[in-house]
């Protein structure tokens, strides 16, 4: 891809959210829908492009901004977090939900495998557990768990991950956005309350000049360098620390080579940041710019990843695609909604939006889903992720693991599902289970 290339497709991209934000401006049933404008931009990228009207080009490099905004969004959410132990407990109620989630949607995947083995015996062997990496890392983990599976034998398995990660993706949204409406009439929602009585600005507009904010904060003068370039080389920097660390890691333990690259930022913003605070150069991060940055590749991610979905592939293996995406991100949907009303710490409403969009697309369909409810970013949900990766971070190990244990023997795998989803609700009802009672 060549600079001039580049420069034209964020060209489209920019023209698509502009579209969606002019649309959303005079469309009030999407504003009380709480459809974000990069949403709207990729339904109309969808609509216009070659699958449906073929009236837009929609650009090539589309697909691969997810990975590398994803990038961005995960070292962000660390970078300038200290996890500590107060926070751990404040969070466990979202790490243990997650874990669970990764535990029994594998093994509900594996049920429905297995019962359409008699009906459908052409599909590629091991399908089934692709729906817990399309489900919690979207065409991103599903691709390279599938890649795991197509190299020892099962054709066609790519696909199969592709599909169920586009239909984790639609669930996350549709019925996610269904979850948010329903919520905030219900009076769970955090920072909104009575939407139907906010004013018009509050869903679409011009914001009065005494409701406007700064972005951020000038961390330096710009006559040594821009406040905004310097948070970005931050990032970069950590990221870059990653990068390097597994790139040794590598030499040594081949496998990690498998390891989604969002875990290096991760990594590197975990390790940069303590480093920062124990040299008393921490004062240089800016949290809200940081969001800011954050807010603004998940504007792209969320355009480019709806417009450039894949609609031909799910014609062929549709029934038990859509068996497996409805039962398991129903599933999750139900119960999110219920233990997380039972547990009723604070902020419940926004975690359990989060973990919804994380666990039935991907990360960056849970920060939009909250960012539905949480226009000004007050919500805890981002750290409340950031605390479930520091925790669960090694599940990016099983990604290449599980797929080829599977191939070998299934027995094994659903030991291990099990094993995460009963030690899940053991802890739940460790912590839980007592403050429920009293």
């Amino acid at each position: 891809m060549t600079l001039a290339s580049l420069y034209q497709d964020i060209m489209v991209l920019c023209l698509l959210l502009m579209a969606g934000f002019v649309i959303r401006s005079f469309c009030k049933p999407l504003q009380r829908l709480f459809l974000p404008a990069s949403v709207v931009a990729g339904i109309i990228g969808l609509v216009l492009g070659p699958q449906v009207l073929g009236v837009v080009a929609i650009p090539e490099s589309f697909p691969s901004f997810n990975s590398i905004m994803m990038r961005i969004i995960m070292t962000c959410v660390v970078l300038g977090i200290s996890v500590t132990a107060k926070e751990m407990k404040a969070h466990m109620d979202y790490a243990l939900a997650n874990i669970f989630l990764y535990g029994t949607q594998m093994i509900i995947g594996i049920v429905i495998m297995l019962l359409f083995v008699p009906i459908a015996p052409d599909m590629p062997a091991g399908w089934g557990i692709l729906g817990t990496f399309a489900y919690f890392g979207s065409h991103g983990s599903a691709g390279a768990a599938s890649a795991v599976l197509e190299e020892a034998g099962a054709v066609g398995a790519t696909s199969i991950g592709m599909v169920l990660a586009t239909g984790g993706l639609i669930w996350s949204m549709v019925v996610g956005m269904w979850v948010v409406n329903y919520g905030v009439r219900k009076g769970y929602a955090t920072f909104v309350k009575n939407p139907e009585k906010q004013p018009d600005y509050f869903y679409s507009g011009l914001l009065p000049q005494d409701k406007q904010e700064s972005l951020g904060s000038a961390k330096t003068t710009p006559v040594a360098i821009n406040p905004l370039a310097l948070q970005l080389c931050l990032i970069m920097t950590a990221y870059a620390l990653g990068f390097g660390i597994f790139s040794v890691l590598v030499k040594f333990i081949p496998i990690l080579s498998k390891v989604n690259a969002m875990l290096y930022g991760m990594l590197g913003g975990l390790i940069l940041w303590p480093l920062m605070k124990k040299t008393h150069i921490d004062g240089y991060v800016d949290r809200k710019t940081l969001n800011l940055i954050s807010g603004f590749c998940l504007e792209i991610l969320i355009a480019t990843s709806i417009a450039s979905l894949s609609l031909d592939i799910i014609m062929k293996y549709w029934l038990p695609l859509l068996i497996h995406v409805v039962v398991c991100c129903a599933f999750t949907t139900v119960f999110l909604l219920w233990y997380f009303k039972k547990i009723g710490n604070p902020q419940w409403f926004e975690k359990c939006l989060m973990v919804l969009g994380c666990c039935t697309g991907a990360s960056a369909n849970g920060l939009a889903l909250v960012r539905a409810i949480d226009p000004n970013s007050e919500s805890c949900a981002p750290t409340a992720h950031g605390v479930y990766n520091a925790i669960f971070w090694w599940n990016n190990l099983l990604t290449p693991i599980l797929p080829a244990l599977i191939l070998v023997n299934i027995w094994p795998v659903i030991g291990i599902a099990a094993a995460l989803a009963l030690g899940a609700v053991f802890f739940m009802l460790l912590l839980f289970g007592r403050k429920k009672a009293a």
